[in-house]
């Protein structure tokens, strides 16, 4: 039940924009509903989220019995990060407009041009490890297949 609160919020805002996911939407409205409610979920959200993850995690086997096992734990620590993230950045924002600076003890923000430009060196970091990742992993694959045959 934990994961139709964050799905309502998701689905709300991207069924705008896609009407593929109009339909999840309109569940996890009725999920919350009846949540609010104290009835029970008719439409088995969760089911279908945790269905739909775990079969696109089976090419790791071990990764997907774990991710179906622990779903609900997992449900409830992404809706405790969603909503603390929610909270921080609101916070954030409240301190930008009222003391110019997301943070009133720090002049480093995020959202001014030194803080963007932080942002975009850690952007350029992380493209570069991706990139030697993804070449270290397709050498790898090569050696392995070129092994096997």
């Amino acid at each position: 039940m934990v994961i139709c609160i964050v799905a309502l919020v998701i689905f709300s805002f991207v069924s705008i924009f896609s009407a593929r996911y109009r339909p999840l939407a309109r569940d996890a409205f009725d999920c919350v509903f009846r949540m609010i409610t104290f009835r029970p979920c008719k439409v088995k959200l969760e089911e279908r989220i945790k269905t739909k993850v775990t079969t696109k995690l089976m090419r790791v086997p071990k990764f997907a019995r774990f991710f179906y096992k622990y779903f609900k734990v997992l449900s409830w620590i992404f809706t405790i990060t969603f909503f603390a993230s929610l909270i921080y950045s609101g916070y954030s924002l409240y301190n930008l407009f009222v003391h110019g600076s997301c943070d009133p003890n720090s002049d480093v923000c995020v959202l001014t041009p030194v803080g963007m430009c932080i942002v975009e060196l850690q952007n350029i970091i992380a493209y570069i490890i991706v990139i030697v990742l993804v070449i270290t992993l397709a050498y790898l694959f090569v050696k392995k297949r070129n092994n096997s045959l």
